[in-house]
Parts: C-alpha cells; structure tokens; sequence
C-alpha cells in the first residue's frame, strides 16, 4: 500500500475516539473534520461554559510531502506517540507547533 493512502486510512483511527470525549464541566462536542483531498485532518471543540461560546482546535494534523504534520496538538497526552503506535513513523512525523531550531531535539523529523 502506497504510503500516502496508509497514513490517510490510519490518522483517522488515531483522531476518531477523540469525538467522544464527553467534558465534566462544559456542554462542549468535539467534531471532526477530514479533508483527504487536501491532507487536513481536524478535531474542532465547540460548544458552551456558562454563557460563553467556546470554539477551538483540539488537534490539527496537515499531510505535506508524505509527511505528517503535527500543527496543533491540545491534548493531555499529546498525539504523536499515538500515530506511531499504530504505524507512522517516527521519521514522517513533524511536530509543526515546534519551531524549526527545537525540532532536532524532539525525536520526530524536523520537516
């Protein structure tokens, strides 16, 4: 399997569960939002505490060059350990929210 449709079919399993995270203290919904076409994967939070809107990016994950992207990552855990574990590699993986002089020091490709 050519390695662009593997990473396409398996970032969605990695992103899928965060959907249904259901909050304690807010009437907040996590959505998700796939472009395949243009390699965006998207976890959006939305929703209410008390009487104000809240509207975020939880994750963000772009394709760029057969790699993938880490542009925004806001979960306890963080996302990329989970893309390996289920066969990205370590070396496809840009922790984008890094910038680029920090990237050498994390372990994951540096673009």
């Amino acid at each position: 399997m050519d390695k662009l449709v593997k990473y396409q079919n398996l970032i969605p399993t990695v992103l899928n569960p965060y959907v249904s995270i259901k909050y304690a203290n807010a009437d907040f919904k996590n959505r998700a939002a796939y472009d395949r076409e243009h390699g965006q994967y998207l976890i959006i939070s939305e929703g209410w505490q008390e009487k104000q809107h809240f509207h975020s990016c939880l994750i963000h994950l772009e394709i760029i060059n057969d790699k993938v992207w880490i542009q925004c990552d806001n979960t306890e855990e963080g996302i990329a350990n989970e893309l390996v574990s289920v066969g990205i590699l370590k070396e496809d993986i840009v922790l984008g929210f890094h910038e680029p002089e920090i990237r050498k020091y994390t372990g994951f490709a540096v673009a």
